[in-house]
């Protein structure tokens, strides 16, 4: 599944890397922690009516992950997990099962344990795709770019037409900036031919656009990937930030109000305008937020205070 991308970018929490390697334990040993773990993760939740123990006590480990496989592209991921860490209750050692587990945790926000997974898998199988591509993310996450760039290549290597592979490392690109760009768009227009009928592609490219300055074919893209999926909150907001970039503030507060709400919208807009330098639509679209919404008085506040700071450093220029 690509990863969707926002043109406010949130920063990423570093979490320090603890490898845990899997040990079988034996009469009276203690066992192995990650062990202790996959149990844990192997017991059906009792909310969970569906699945019994039983049941999956039945099927070998490669119909645990084939299920498992199934589960996490209908994203649900608890039942993904079940069925990946029930396959390693019978396999400690079933590198199918390792990866997808880790690419579960890694979607719940488990950077440490979706890391051990794949570094383990990744040292028994140098060439393993999942691991590569999952070590690639997190690598990324953590602004570690060259290494994220050295994952992420030799993943697309493995299988160059993964559009999956290729719109990871696209997105690597963008994050290294202005000099990367360039770089990106190739990639994610390599994504599109492949899978054609995917907004998620179709709005990392008009991301990518967006951030080039290429505006009108970013809404381009941005309204085909709407199109798509009408009530995706991400799109509207990209294609509202790329039609107010180019001059057409009325759909931009449209799409904005509809996503966001009217107060949140006024917001946003002054924050685009203040970061383009243009102070006075700035001001005007903080004013209007906190006119129309007293709850959202405090963050247009500290915006207007933060537009009247930039415009004293401007009139005053660079202190000695």
């Amino acid at each position: 599944m690509n990863a969707q991308r926002a043109l406010n970018l949130g920063k990423v929490c570093v979490l320090p890397l603890v490898l845990i390697a899997f040990a079988t334990a034996g009469c009276g040993a203690k066992k192995d922690p990650f062990q202790q773990q996959v149990t844990r993760m192997a017991t059906p939740d009792r909310l969970q009516t569906d699945v019994s123990k039983s049941q999956l006590a039945t099927l070998p480990s490669d119909e645990l992950t084939m299920k498992g496989s199934t589960y996490f592209r209908q994203g649900n991921l608890q039942l993904a997990r079940l069925h990946f860490a029930t396959a390693l209750q019978k396999d400690p050692n079933y590198r199918p099962a390792m990866a997808g587990l880790g690419d579960v945790l890694y979607r719940q926000g488990d950077m440490a344990g979706s890391r051990d997974l794949f570094t383990r898998v990744l040292n028994e199988d140098p060439d393993n795709f999942r691991a590569l591509l999952g070590l690639g993310r997190i690598a990324r996450d953590r602004g570690e770019y060259e290494k994220a760039m050295e994952f992420l290549y030799q993943a697309k290597d493995l299988q160059p037409e993964s559009a999956e592979a290729l719109t990871e490392l696209a997105m690597a690109h963008d994050l290294l900036g202005q000099g990367n760009l360039a770089l990106a768009e190739p990639l994610y227009r390599e994504a599109l031919s492949l899978q054609p009928d995917d907004p998620n592609i179709q709005n990392n490219l008009g991301f990518n656009l967006a951030l080039q300055g290429r505006y009108p074919e970013a809404i381009s893209y941005l309204s085909r990937a709407l199109s798509m999926e009408r009530d995706n909150a991400r799109i509207k907001n990209n294609l509202a930030t790329a039609l107010l970039l180019n001059n057409q503030e009325s759909e931009a507060l449209q799409l904005f109000e509809n996503s966001i709400g009217k107060a949140a919208a006024f917001n946003n807009i002054g924050y685009l305008y203040m970061t383009q330098g243009i102070w006075d639509k700035a001001e005007q679209s903080f004013r209007k937020a906190l006119q129309t919404s007293p709850t959202f008085y405090l963050r247009a506040q500290q915006n207007l205070d933060r537009l009247r700071q930039l415009r004293t450093q401007a009139i005053q220029g660079p202190q000695e």
